[in-house]
């Protein structure tokens, strides 16, 4: 006995422990259990790691990572006991030889959930390989070993965990798996576990480890030099995106790799089409001889014997039947007579006959029973029609009525009244504003003259019949309806902060990153979504609660819709990983475990789900249009290339155009290209962002990832700029082609403009700090290169020194929220806009006496769906011109079975 656990048999013994098949009395269940074995007094490190991979792995709950159960200590016996599992590891499965790809895809998916989940909570494995990854009887891949894991500094362990040798410019983990910055003892993080996934993946797909060589020092030096060979030499048929997938993990800087484990699991699901989320359905069970029981974080194995009795057969299991004749039949009714002969016809007629029937049996059967287990068919019903964009939408009370808002034909947005059961709607009468929630009473909430740029607006309360609303609060986000329908939650905003009041007037929750998505369960819980650093986490603020709790984290491309499931139990959310369109999810608010629902194309969101089970959504596309003026010519041109053509430049002589992909036409990594207005077709300079073009043509300077880069237009190498900070997109050269003007923060400072030389690598601000930029490229260059017209925190426009310490200078005549886009050629004037108004009004402003001259107003000949002109280019002389039609065009659904 070890505690209250009955020691069955060894299992197996490895370099640090050994492992015990054990039953727990109390519950009557099979564990395993692992004990550190030679211990001395002078081991502590060995305790600790011990205790450490109790701790790490004991914070964790997923089905593909172990599951501990208890630790304790028996007379000086530390232990712990975890789930027993049966199968074999995949070191064990791989010396049978690669798999198959689409099973190494499903394996892959599943470890890489696997990783999000531990990663999630600020454990970094370390030391991932074939050996620590456990493929179950049934069906399910599991991550073990977490004994030299090392917690992030986002983890919250209470302050008990104290790290077991695992300070930078110590080299741990297994040689052909680690990360390049293992190997050179640099601090690791979340992205070495991403590497040795890649290592991993690398060999379930070819069979080969990625790095081996003939020492471990060769080994080592791979994997800091060079790279493994490519996958087609191996399979001739491997699919480009698995290609791409497998290279992007193996990447010697973690700043190309996938930057989150959850965003690869993402981009695995989407190659595994056939596999059911979170089983290891493809995987060939364990013949009888390769059969092991796994079960510690070690790799640890030991086979297991055959059950002799369960294949003993009894003596008595099967007697024969015999019956004794006669030897003389005395009656003459009982005597033996010449058997009739039956004909060949009738016995292959009943041949037929019973074979038929027992197809149609099977087949009856067959087909019952899948109509039994098949799910519901999902039926999407449209319930608008008119072109234009659907802004948000809710269920009334009975499940049956919708009140949803639209742009329709370029109109300002709208409110609408509409039945599920048919399409004909009415217009309440309330323009310019978009409904955020309906009560139990049928009041609705709604949101009046919502700005564009900020999403903020004036909260009102209005009746569901329509009439006149009545205003209740400024700088509002978002709301929903508090339980009871007599008062409203919402998101407010301002001065650089967000909060949650509930009800209003009452701060519940105050961030300094974006809160958007609010929606009120109906015991009073608040879920809602917090963006911070590219990423989106689903967070729930209980009703007694000082602070939220992340269910589901790192949503890197945004969650664009949010409702309780009528159960309670879980948040379905429309968001994505990746450039692709958002696809529907569900999130279990227990577990945090996320499957996705549906995946449409198009752009879908979720705007609300009725107690019966109806959801509410649109689905559409956005297109980003891109019009330019080309030099001696009097009308536009649509030059779009794929889905998201975001201009970012326009040459001095207007014949050059720099726009970029950043969705799904460009791929994760977007894509700069650069295109001659008198060529067919763009040229793709490359991965990334750009952001202008050189004054001599030659370069671009563009973002990969987090950093600048300079990018030759022609041939060369790009070359990242060794600058800290984090810098928005779009940029502005000097005339001298080495300096730019770029916009962002550098570590513990402030927003503010900074003069960068391309060369040196040296950063020089240019103005104050904090001041405003919340549009694209609020800054321009002055001809002769001494002046940047750029933002003040009043969002006016100040003229800043490039070269000189002398005091700022302010546009005159300027108005609140006006940028710059460019100054004339003679350097007199600047041409400004308001980055959010329909239509764009672009005005010529003479800066020594802040003359006013409107200049041109932008607008598509087609404005239905337009929600925002921006960016605006203008050439010096004023002749050629390029910007971005931003539109948005979808239809309101509602789905029945969806499940």
């Amino acid at each position: 006995m070890l505690g209250p656990y009955r020691i069955v048999s060894l299992l197996g013994e490895g370099g640090m422990g050994a492992v015990y098949r054990a039953k727990d009395t109390r519950l009557g269940r099979d564990v395993a259990i692992k004990i550190l074995t030679a211990l001395t007094l002078s081991d502590q490190e060995r305790v600790q790691r011990f205790e450490q991979e109790a701790r790490a792995t004991g914070m964790l709950n997923h089905p593909n990572l172990l599951t501990i159960y208890d630790v304790g200590n028996e007379n000086g016996t530390a232990y712990i006991v975890s789930e027993l599992l049966e199968g074999e590891t995949l070191r064990e499965r791989l010396e049978r030889g690669p798999l198959a790809t689409r099973r190494a895809v499903d394996a892959a998916l599943q470890v890489a959930n696997g990783l999000a989940a531990a990663h999630e909570k600020g454990i970094i494995h370390r030391d991932l390989k074939p050996d620590n990854i456990f493929l179950t009887r049934d069906g399910r891949a599991k991550i073990l070993d977490f004994g030299i894991a090392k917690l992030s500094a986002k983890s919250d362990d209470g302050g008990i965990f104290q790290q077991a040798a695992t300070e930078p410019g110590l080299v741990l983990g297994t040689v052909g798996y680690m990360s390049p910055e293992q190997v050179r003892g640099e601090k690791v993080d979340t992205r070495s576990d991403i590497f040795a996934f890649g290592a991993i993946l690398y060999e379930m797909l070819t069979g080969n480890r990625a790095f081996k060589r003939s020492s471990s020092i060769e080994t080592l030096s791979a994997i800091l030099k060079e790279d493994p060979p490519e996958l087609a030499e191996s399979l001739p048929n491997v699919p480009p995106a698995l290609e791409r997938l497998t290279r992007r993990c193996l990447e010697k800087d973690r700043d190309l790799r996938f930057q989150s484990a959850r965003d690869l699991a993402f981009n695995l699901e989407t190659m595994s089409a056939v596999s059911t989320p979170g089983t290891f359905s493809n995987v060939p069970l364990p013949s009888a001889a390769h059969s092991t029981t796994h079960s510690t974080t070690h790799s640890t194995t030991v086979r297991a014997q055959p059950d002799v009795t369960a294949r003993r057969t009894p003596a008595t299991a099967i007697r024969p039947v015999t019956s004794a004749m006669p030897a003389t039949i005395r009656h003459p009714a009982l005597a033996v007579q010449k058997p009739r002969r039956v004909s060949p016809f009738l016995l292959t007629l009943l041949f037929i006959v019973a074979i038929a029937g027992a197809a149609w049996g099977g087949w009856y059967f067959a087909t019952n029973r899948m109509k039994e287990e098949e799910p519901p068919e999902v039926v999407f019903h449209r319930m608008t029609f008119r072109r234009g964009e659907v802004r948000s939408a809710r269920f009334g009370p009975d499940g049956d009525s919708i009140v949803y808002s639209a742009a329709w034909d370029g109109n300002p947005s709208e409110i609408f009244l509409a039945n599920r059961q048919s399409p004909e709607a009415r217009s309440l009468g309330v323009k310019d504003a978009d409904v955020l929630a309906v009560s139990k009473s049928t009041e609705l909430a709604v949101l009046l003259r919502r700005d564009r740029l900020t999403g903020l607006g004036t909260l009102a309360r209005v009746p569901a019949a329509g009439g006149t609303p009545r205003e209740v609060a400024e700088q509002v986000l978002q709301a929903d309806w508090l339980p009871d329908g007599s008062d409203l939650t919402a998101i407010r905003g301002g001065n650089g902060t967000f909060r949650i009041e509930s009800p209003i007037g009452q701060v519940r929750y105050e961030s300094p990153h974006e809160l958007s998505a609010i929606r009120v369960a109906a015991d009073g819980r608040i879920a809602f979504v917090e963006s911070y650093t590219g990423k989106n986490d689903v967070a729930i603020l209980d009703t007694k609660a000082a602070k939220p709790v992340s269910i589901a984290r790192g949503w890197s491309h945004g969650v664009t819709g949010l409702a309780w499931a009528p159960n309670g139990k879980e948040i379905w959310i429309t968001a994505t990983d990746t450039g692709a369109p958002p696809s529907l999810y569900a999130v279990n608010i227990e577990t945090g475990d996320t499957r996705l629902i549906n995946r449409l194309t198009g752009s879908m969101r979720l705007y609300d789900i009725s107690p019966a089970g109806h959801v509410l959504l649109s689905n559409g596309m956005w297109r980003a249009a891109l019009e330019v003026q080309a030099p001696g010519e009097t009308s536009e041109h649509d030059l779009s290339w794929l889905d998201w053509s975001m201009l970012a430049d326009l040459s001095h002589d207007g014949k050059t155009i720099l726009f970029n992909e950043p969705r799904e036409g460009g791929g994760a990594a977007s894509a700069m290209y650069l295109r001659r207005l008198d060529a067919p077709t763009p040229v793709r300079l490359g991965d990334g962002y750009g952001d202008a073009i050189s004054p001599d043509g030659k370069y671009v300077l563009g973002h990969s990832g987090s950093k600048l880069v300079v990018v030759p237009t022609g041939s060369g190498e790009a070359r990242k700029l060794k600058t800290d900070g984090a810098f928005d997109s779009g940029a502005a050269w000097l005339p001298d082609g080495r300096r730019v003007v770029v916009a962002g923060a550098l570590p513990k400072k402030g927003y503010q403009l900074y003069l960068i030389d391309t060369l040196d690598e040296s950063v020089k601000p240019v103005s104050p700090e904090n001041i405003w930029g919340d549009a694209y490229r609020p800054f321009a260059v002055s001809p002769d290169g001494r002046y940047v017209a750029g933002m003040t925190k009043q969002q006016t426009i100040a003229l800043y020194p490039v070269d000189t310490n002398a005091e700022p200078s302010i546009v005159p005549a300027i108005e609140p929220g006006e940028v710059p886009i460019a100054w004339s050629a003679d350097g007199a004037s600047l041409f400004v806009y308001r980055p959010t108004a329909l239509p764009a009004q672009v005005t010529r402003v003479t800066l020594a006496t802040g003359a006013r001259e409107p200049w041109k107003q932008f607008s598509p000949t087609d404005p239905a769906g337009v929600y925002k002109i921006a960016p605006i280019c203008i050439t010096p002389d004023g002749t050629v011109y390029a910007y971005n039609a931003l539109r948005m065009l979808g239809d309101l659904y509602v789905a029945d079975g969806l499940r």
